[in-house]
């Protein structure tokens, strides 16, 4: 049976004519929705978006569109309004978005569409205005075990996506539930760094967060740590360093947040800072164990990272950090993070795209990532 690909296509845009062509090249014959004539719903809108790994911003065209007329411009507008003014018109809607079981994509360029074609082009392509796509060649001698459908080169053009000028959004997370928690005073001064970088933070409180498996999904602060965690495009994680090891408190946060759900990853591609704070002299124990964690969610992990020492000596009365080279460190961490997350946010959903997952369908996908079914 023929794989099912659906194209949002505007036959006056050259761009979505060439990727169109480039689909029924590759011997696909697609499903062509008009999407001017007929417009997706904000659901479907939202989840195209959200399944292409962009922000509802990088979906909007400007050009030939009434974007400065409505004012979209206004960095301050949510995406829901800009969800809004998309279904309203349209035209705002940027094309073509390409789905297949391999993914969807924002086909600009038209190559773009390559990535998640069942199938590569026989021959090379050429372009309205002559511009040549050639084809991926591979020796089937030289790589038996290679599926060419899947292989794709680091295309360079993704690499430079259009740079989102909205704050950072950075979800902070504390492994201690003590009333007097110097993990929670340290992530609390590492918001006010971030508030002074420009970003836009959120501070996750886990008391009242039972533990995995202990309460359902749709507990309260279950979805509210889950609805943050998508919501961010970086991620502090601070813990104590208990008994040699971080702390249940924020392993248990972690272990609440699933590695997929459905086309979905909730944090997969965010940058992410660790941070410790000690008791005694200082470990690195904490921040190695949630660098490990980092990778298995599948995160950018910077290289700089925070460890304090004696901690209690570390803060004040009033909660705040006292002057030394902990707090310094604390404000160099704080600084490469909000850099790469500006370095990578537009473009983590083609540093994170693998060769062994276009191949899984995306139903297989979400079953061999969901580790409830999988224990």
């Amino acid at each position: 049976m023929p794989e099912a690909v659906t194209i949002w296509h505007n036959p006056d845009c050259s761009t979505s004519r060439n990727t169109l062509a480039m689909i029924s090249a590759a011997g696909v014959e697609p499903t062509v929705v008009e999407y001017l004539k007929t417009p997706p719903t904000r659901d479907e809108l939202e989840r195209a978006i959200n399944a292409a790994g962009l922000s509802v911003r990088a979906a909007i065209r400007q050009k030939g569109t009434p974007y400065e007329e409505l004012g979209l411009r206004d960095a301050s507008l949510t995406e829901g309004k800009l969800l809004d003014a998309m279904l309203a018109h349209p035209i705002l809607i940027n094309r073509p978005f390409v789905f297949t079981s391999r993914g969807v994509r924002l086909c600009r360029p038209s190559e773009v569409v390559l990535e998640i074609l069942p199938a590569p082009l026989p021959d090379d392509f050429t372009k309205e205005d002559g511009e040549v796509v050639r084809r991926l060649k591979v020796k089937d001698d030289a790589l038996p075990n290679l599926d060419e459908g899947s292989f794709r080169p680091t295309d360079l053009s993704r690499l430079h996506a259009p740079r989102s000028m909205h704050p950072p959004r950075v979800l902070l997370l504390y492994g201690s539930l003590r009333p007097v928690s110097y993990s929670r005073l340290l992530t609390l001064e590492a918001e006010r760094l971030l508030k002074q970088l420009g970003c836009e933070t959120r501070v996750y409180d886990p008391a009242g967060l039972p533990l995995p498996d202990d309460g359902p999904v749709d507990h309260p602060k279950v979805q509210e740590l889950r609805d943050l965690s998508l919501w961010s495009e970086a991620q502090v994680w601070t813990s104590p360093e208990r008994h040699g090891a971080m702390t249940g408190v924020i392993k248990s946060m972690i272990d609440w947040i699933p590695l997929a759900v459905g086309s979905v990853r909730p944090t997969q591609g965010r940058t992410l800072a660790v941070m410790q704070v000690s008791g005694g002299s200082q470990s690195f124990n904490a921040v190695n164990q949630m660098r490990v964690l980092g990778r298995w969610m599948r995160m950018l992990t910077i290289p700089n990272q925070s460890s304090v020492a004696t901690a209690f000596q570390e803060f004040g009365e009033d909660g705040r950090m006292k002057p030394s080279a902990y707090y310094d460190r604390v404000v160099d961490v704080m600084e490469e993070l909000v850099k790469f997350t500006w370095l990578t946010r537009d473009v983590s959903n083609h540093l994170t795209d693998r060769y062994s997952e276009r191949k899984e369908s995306a139903a297989a996908l979400e079953a061999r990532m969901n580790l409830k079914q999988a224990v």
